[in-house]
């Protein structure tokens, strides 16, 4: 299989694991993963979010409204400043988190337990590097 084809059946794969999250949640896989970036830091600005994850302005109001229509979340706002506004999970978007991340872990067994022992950690050490030293800005340069 060339590379190309190697790219597109994992991307398939993936794209797999986002449908079924997606079924068993019931929430959007970027809105999944903001619901994440709360979780996993207590409590965000808004504005902080949208910029550390490159998420614009318009698209991330409609995450936190979705999030917000389904208590995944709730908005706060700061006594020191009451423009901004601070958001934190709700139990039952922690919850959802939860369930989440104990299907990522099944996932992930699952997805490289198709390899026995040796080849399996030999696949984790060859993605690492391929993580370690990509240069994302390159990846689509013809040069």
């Amino acid at each position: 299989m060339d590379e190309n084809t190697l790219i597109h059946k994992l991307l398939e794969v993936f794209a797999y694991k986002n449908e079924y999250q997606l079924q068993t949640s019931n929430i959007q896989p970027q809105d999944m993963y903001v619901l994440e970036r709360i979780y996993f830091n207590e409590k965000m600005a808004v504005k902080d979010i949208s910029k550390q994850y490159s998420i614009p302005p318009s698209t991330m109001t409609g995450i936190i409204d979705r999030l917000e229509n389904k208590k995944l979340i709730d908005r706060l706002r700061t006594n020191k400043d009451r423009r901004t506004v601070e958001l934190i999970t709700t139990q039952q978007g922690k919850t959802a988190v939860e369930k989440h991340i104990k299907e990522d872990k099944v996932f992930s067994k699952n997805f490289f337990n198709t390899l026995d022992h040796d080849k399996k950690e030999k696949l984790k050490e060859l993605l690492e590097e391929l993580i370690n030293n990509v240069n994302k800005e390159a990846l689509f340069s013809l040069d």
